[in-house]
């Protein structure tokens, strides 16, 4: 940690918060934490958000710290996996479009083990990791598909959310089978309880479209269509 104090560690344990201006200071933190913490490194702005944990009696002699990159550098999305939500599959991961702004942590209470993305515009530089949701910033419909394209090509089954009819069909442009748009116009369900079960049950159809090759194969150019009557 740089000297002069530029950059400050805020330690979160459960409900304890102690802000740390030295290495020394950021270990003592750490130990009394007594497990499991979260880290914010702070120069006027967050900069990152780090798990940490308190180091056990085993390893007393190691020198406590955050546990990640260096750098200190942003929660980047975890690398794609063949294990998610049951222990099958290919990893699945869901983005909201900027219209549904807290429909992802909606979701992360019902559906566990899947990565998700909110896109929050303009008012983030990087990436944002908040709880299990990634806050990202995108400028324009660009950036969006951008996301979209970039978290299929790790391997990964994506699921979009948009209430856009525009940037739903330039998402299906694309033409990657693992991107399944799922456009749903706010205005077409009774309120957003109904909105957040379509969601939730169109995340869940993904993830068991995972659990064999065959089943996978089927799941291709699937998308979702808005309740009717």
């Amino acid at each position: 940690m740089p000297e002069g104090g530029r950059v400050t560690a805020v330690v979160i344990a459960g409900e304890r918060v102690t802000v740390a201006r030295s290495l020394d200071e950021l270990a003592r933190a750490l130990a009394s934490a007594g497990g499991q913490a979260r880290v914010l490194l702070v120069e006027g702005r967050v900069l990152a958000t780090l798990e940490a944990r308190a180091p056990s009696a085993g390893e007393a002699g190691a020198q406590p710290g955050p546990q990640g990159p260096a750098s200190g550098a942003p929660q980047a999305a975890p690398p794609p996996e063949r294990r998610e939500a049951g222990g099958q599959g290919l990893a699945v991961a869901a983005v909201f479009d900027q219209m549904f702004r807290g429909f992802a942590d909606i979701v992360a209470r019902e559906v566990p083990g899947v990565e998700l993305h909110e896109v929050v515009g303009r008012g983030l530089e990087r990436p944002v990791r908040v709880g299990r949701v990634y806050k990202q910033p995108a400028r324009d419909d660009y950036d969006v598909l951008s996301l979209v394209e970039n978290l299929a090509s790790q391997g990964k089954l994506v699921v979009f959310f948009t209430g856009d009819k525009r940037l739903a069909s330039q998402a299906a442009a694309l033409g990657d089978e693992r991107i399944i748009v799922e456009y749903m116009p706010p205005n077409e369900y009774p309120g957003k309880e109904s909105l957040a079960k379509a969601m939730i049950s169109a995340v869940r159809k993904a993830i068991g479209s995972t659990r064999s090759p065959a089943e996978h194969e089927g799941s291709a150019n699937r998308s979702g269509k808005p309740p009717t009557g």
